[in-house]
């Protein structure tokens, strides 16, 4: 039987950022490499203490892994496929994995920057990725009929987060080939994220999220591109959404931390509000514009009743400049938890303007109102944009009367 892991270099590129261990009493250290703390930048600020002192995490919230790591580890969908191979192979049981078997299971496929050293293997997949089949086979995994998992499904889907089946794929404007990414990818090619439906999931779940992408946009939200992608299944065929990867450009990978990883905010419940997400986004970018920007997203989900905004749905980038607030993803109609946002505002699950007229005199952002003005604008474009991307009339018309609902307290 293999043994657990328990010592792990962490690497951003090439470079070694330091080391994570466990203790004989379980405990999880980790300790930042001298090179990287004459050269490097601090991983997480606030969160992690950028110095030489071995340290544990803040809090026991993430199995005593610290926050920052944590984000390179998939939830839901992706738990699943490493839970299956780890049970499969070794008999291990999801109480037996520990947080360092999992990231040397991730290596080198961690959403972010961030990989992991020695790897749990390194398997040898096709670099051509056939999108129907892994299609297929996330059918086949959600159905129960199977205890395996098709490797490329495996390798393919086993990063990202959140609770629906996707998978990470480069894609070509110009080709019809889709390649795993995992290698050096050629020119015209670019990092994606495809995600499929769950049992749960209505037919039009990829077209909405489309649509909400198609919206955000108009009302000034950064976003990556997105897009459609038709993929044959047998007799049918299915359109999934798509989007582009903004932790990745071509071949460089950018770092990511998320609210949830800064603040070891359960993501599973609601324990954090808005002014919380604005308050973090002035501390690290102290840039007043990217302040708006977290206020503009804000006035995005709750006019469109994405109410599924927990604490890993936002996220920090680091550039060469210093911090930036990461584009915005995960946007979709969503009841949330109980019918109220994840993430509170200004202490209310179900807000009216007054809410966030109140966050907008907290941070001083002037702009405030008119921001709001250009979300409803954007809103009120549901249907004719609903059209445009095929969502069925009767999933058109269930959005619209929340949507007017929402617009009513307004």
């Amino acid at each position: 039987m293999k043994k657990h892991v328990n010592r792990l270099k962490v690497l951003h590129g090439l470079q070694e950022v330091g080391t994570l261990a466990i203790t004989d009493r379980g405990q999880i250290l980790f300790e930042y490499a001298p090179q990287w703390l004459s050269a490097g930048f601090d991983l997480a600020p606030k969160s992690l203490a950028f110095n030489g002192v071995p340290q544990v995490a803040r809090d026991p919230l993430f199995n005593g892994l610290h926050g920052v790591f944590n984000d390179s580890l998939p939830d839901g969908w992706g738990l699943l496929l490493m839970d299956r191979i780890f049970n499969n192979r070794l008999g291990w049981s999801r109480h037996q994995i520990t947080p360092l078997d999992r990231l040397a299971y991730i290596g080198k496929r961690a959403m972010g920057a961030l990989s992991y050293e020695p790897e749990y293997e390194k398997e040898l997949i096709e670099d051509v990725v056939d999108l129907s089949v892994l299609a297929s086979s996330v059918e086949t995994v959600l159905s129960g009929s199977t205890e395996d998992v098709f490797t490329q499904l495996r390798i393919q889907g086993g990063s990202p987060g959140g609770a629906r089946p996707k998978v990470t794929v480069a894609l070509s404007e110009n080709s019809a080939v889709c390649l795993s990414g995992f290698h050096q990818i050629p020119d015209g090619y670019q990092h994606w994220l495809v995600k499929f439906r769950s049992k749960e999931d209505s037919e039009d779940m990829g077209r909405a999220e489309k649509t909400y992408s198609d919206m955000a946009k108009i009302a000034g939200v950064e976003m990556p591109e997105t897009a459609i992608k038709r993929v044959k299944l047998g007799s049918r065929e299915e359109g999934y959404f798509a989007v582009r990867r903004f932790d990745r450009d071509v071949n460089d990978r950018r770092h990511v931390v998320t609210m949830a990883g800064l603040y070891y905010a359960d993501f599973r419940t609601p324990c954090i509000d808005y002014k919380d997400i604005l308050a973090a986004t002035s501390i690290l970018t102290k840039d007043v514009r990217q302040v708006e920007r977290a206020f503009r997203l804000m006035a995005f989900n709750i006019l469109t009743h994405n109410k599924d905004d927990h604490a890993k749905n936002f996220a920090f980038v680091y550039e060469p400049g210093g911090w930036e607030l990461s584009p915005a993803y995960d946007l979709t109609f969503s009841h949330g938890m109980g019918n109220e946002h994840t993430t509170a505002i200004a202490g209310s699950g179900n807000p009216g303007r007054d809410k966030l007229m109140e966050i907008a005199r907290a941070f001083r952002i002037e702009a405030g109102a008119k921001i709001i003005e250009e979300v409803r604008h954007a809103v009120s474009m549901w249907q004719t944009l609903a059209k445009d991307n095929d969502v069925s009339k009767k999933s058109m018309n269930a959005i619209e009367v929340q949507l007017q609902k929402i617009n009513s307290r307004f």
